[in-house]
């Protein structure tokens, strides 16, 4: 298959040059803060009491998320 060169990407019908590599490391810090929040919101909604400790987990595995979602949907 054929590659683009300017950003060495496949080359389809449909191929659009990713955007700034700036602009994309801003977008996944994002995707990764936000996950983290709603990761530690979920915790905070599922043990309101705090009796596990799953905090870290929570921020952690919400940021792992985000960033596994955030890169699927640029993908797409």
């Amino acid at each position: 298959m054929a590659t683009c060169p300017r950003c060495r990407g496949h080359l389809t019908d449909s191929h659009v040059c990713p955007s700034h590599p700036a602009r994309s490391a801003i977008e996944m810090i994002a995707a990764v803060v936000v996950g983290g929040l709603v990761g530690q919101m979920l915790v905070a909604w599922l043990d309101p009491r705090g009796q596990a400790d799953m905090d870290l987990i929570g921020i952690v595995g919400g940021a792992l998320l985000a960033l596994g979602a955030h890169r699927a949907l640029r993908r797409a």
